[in-house]
This record gives structure tokens, C-alpha cells and sequence, in this order.
């Protein structure tokens, strides 16, 4: 694992654009071996575990617009693509050969490429949360932390998202 991963989350960190992440208390970069022996784990450390949580389920909760999506669009590209498919049929049954119906089913593949978008952003966008999640959560069990969160997700009338959250950290003997 990446060291400055501890030093996200660490109250003691300084962020310098030039060199990176140093530790407030000893001025230099992170060269611990697995854990840093003088970590503060404090606010950044609950302010990351609200963000990295929000994020995970603000993902998931798109899954059934995702899916929706997908179906809907894969609807509409069926229609051209089979019309043009049958079309082509009947046309060739009755001796002509035309290139209309490769048309109609070639303006069936744009739906079918915008059903597919928002699943491949959902993957990307879910793979990238769970990584989060779990680097967070691995950094946890190192350092002897467990945590509940509960999130509640609001929308005003304009359709801004905010966040409720309860937090509850305790530690444990249990570290890696």
C-alpha cells in the first residue's frame, strides 16, 4: 500500500505542491515500514470515511437508473434492427436487392452504443469506490479501527443531493 495512503487520513500530514505529503512532526516523507508509529487519526481521519462512503453508495444507488437505461435504450435499438431486418427479408423474397434496410439496422447501433455508456461509467465509477472502500477499510483494521456509518441521502425540490451521517468509531485491540 502506498504510504501517503496513512498520511490521508492522518491528522499530522502537510501538503507541499512541490515535494508532496510530509509528516507535520518530522518534516520529511512518510518512510515508515507497514504502519506509522505516530499517526493521529482524528478529523481527516472521519472526514475521509464520510466521503469515501458517500461516494460508495452514491454509486450504487444509480444501478437502477443504470439498468433502466440499458433496457430502455436496447429497446429502441431492437426496433430499427429488427424493422430492417424483416424489410431486407421481404424485400429479397420479392427479387430486389436494396441497401435500405442495411441503413435502418446500421440507425439501430446508435442506441445500442448509448445503452451501453452509462453501464461502462457505473463499472469504472464502482470499481473506483470499492477501491477507496477497501483501502480505507484495510487502513482501519491496520491501526485497530471499526466503524459504522449510516448515510441518509436528501434532495431538495431542485434536485440537489446532500448527506446525513452518523458516524460511530471505536477502537478495537484487533490490528494487522
Amino acid at each position: 500500500m502506498d504510504l501517503t495512503q496513512h498520511c490521508k487520513i492522518c491528522d499530522n500530514k502537510i501538503i507541499d505542491f512541490k515535494i508532496g505529503t510530509l509528516c507535520e512532526l518530522t518534516d520529511k516523507k512518510p518512510d515508515f515500514q507497514n504502519k506509522c508509529g505516530v499517526i493521529k487519526l482524528d478529523v481527516e481521519f472521519e472526514k475521509e470515511i464520510i466521503n469515501v462512503n458517500i461516494e460508495y453508495e452514491a454509486v450504487l444507488k444509480t444501478k437502477t437508473n443504470t439498468i433502466g437505461h440499458l433496457v430502455m435504450y436496447s429497446i429502441i435499438a431492437l426496433a430499427p434492427l429488427i424493422g430492417g431486418f424483416l424489410l431486407g427479408k421481404f424485400v429479397f423474397e420479392n427479387g430486389v436487392i436494396s441497401t435500405v434496410p442495411l441503413i435502418i439496422m446500421g440507425i439501430g447501433l446508435g442506441p445500442l452504443a448509448i445503452a451501453f455508456g452509462p453501464l461502462n461509467l457505473y463499472n469504472t465509477n464502482l470499481k473506483i469506490a470499492k477501491k477507496k472502500k477497501n483501502n480505507l477499510d484495510d487502513l482501519c483494521k491496520m491501526y485497530g479501527y471499526r466503524y459504522g456509518i449510516d448515510i441518509t441521502h436528501l434532495k431538495d425540490s431542485l434536485g440537489n443531493k446532500s448527506y446525513e451521517t452518523d458516524l460511530k468509531i471505536r477502537k478495537t485491540s484487533n490490528t494487522l
